[in-house]
């Protein structure tokens, strides 16, 4: 039986002043919007500079992003480099199978990365959540520990330790550094990735669990002069309570450039989505896979 050809994923494709483009097409999330392509519980997005450079942010759980890279005709052979935005096995778990690889990128990460981390549900299994020895054993030859603000390439930034504000969500709950509950993981190493470029700021969020509105702050302070134009990733507000989304609003209303778009998927939550869809518009939000 011949294999379904997939179609092109493109999230958003931004054009800067001088008509170069930057680039976005998801290879892991967890839906998909066509039969040939792959879904899991993880999320792996690559990103094409103006200037050619290749950066895959994030590798899912497993080696679908592979798969689904090669269903598309994608190579993710001689990548500029890989950014992961937060330990979890979700987004490092891909890196188990990094030797796959053709060039051996560069992987850069908040050092907190390889920390144990479990997540304790009630009634539910214990789930070991951190990243995989084998994902760490490949990489560790390659890895490249960042803190702060970096910049990795001409317009991408590392933006990481990024401070909570007195009375701001992040879903933090449920995360234990041990299997007993005991020892809370504070989950410093949350990451965004910002492309900059001269209408404004393309920000991906891997599971924003320094808190959404934290991290829009956080921004702007930092780069005050540059609006968003487009976020994408997953927000993490599935368990999120009802006041969350009015508040996520808000702040991205305070913050947003004239043609904000949200691309959601993997952890968002139906609920939010139904609160951005109302307050911004059908178009302004879009799933991170799309024909």
């Amino acid at each position: 039986m011949r294999e379904k050809q997939a179609e092109t994923t493109t999230v958003v494709v931004m054009y800067s002043a001088d008509t170069r483009k930057v680039k976005i097409t998801a290879r892991t999330d967890d839906t998909v919007a066509s039969e040939a392509l792959l879904a899991e519980h993880g999320v792996s997005i690559l990103v094409e500079l103006a200037s050619g450079y290749r950066w895959l942010i994030d590798t899912g759980t497993t080696d679908i992003s592979m798969e689904n890279a090669r269903r598309m005709g994608i190579s993710l052979d001689n990548l500029t480099g890989i950014a992961i935005t937060r330990g979890h096995d979700d987004h490092t778990g891909g890196l188990t199978f990094y030797s796959r690889l053709k060039g051996k990128p560069p992987v850069y990460g908040h050092p907190y990365i390889w920390h144990k981390s479990c997540q304790i549900r009630p009634g539910q299994p214990v789930r070991i959540t951190g990243t995989p020895y084998l994902a760490r054993k490949v990489t560790a030859p390659f890895f490249h520990a960042v803190n702060h603000v970096a910049q990795l390439d001409d317009g991408l930034c590392f933006f990481t330790d990024i401070p909570g504000e007195p009375g701001s969500f992040a879903p933090i709950a449920g995360n234990f550094f041990n299997e007993d509950g005991t020892a809370p993981v504070p989950l410093i190493d949350d990451v965004a990735i910002l492309i900059r470029i001269p209408e404004g700021l393309i920000v991906i969020i891997g599971c924003d669990h320094a808190g959404y509105t934290n991290i829009l702050g956080a921004i702007h302070k930092e780069f005050p002069g540059e609006k968003p134009l487009a976020v994408i990733g997953g927000p993490h507000l599935t368990n999120a309570s009802e006041t969350v989304p009015a508040e996520t609003i808000l702040c991205t209303r305070r913050f947003m450039a004239d043609r904000f778009a949200f691309h959601c998927g993997h952890c968002t939550g139906k609920n939010a989505l139904r609160h951005f869809r109302k307050a911004f518009g059908e178009k302004a939000v879009r799933p991170i896979v799309f024909f």
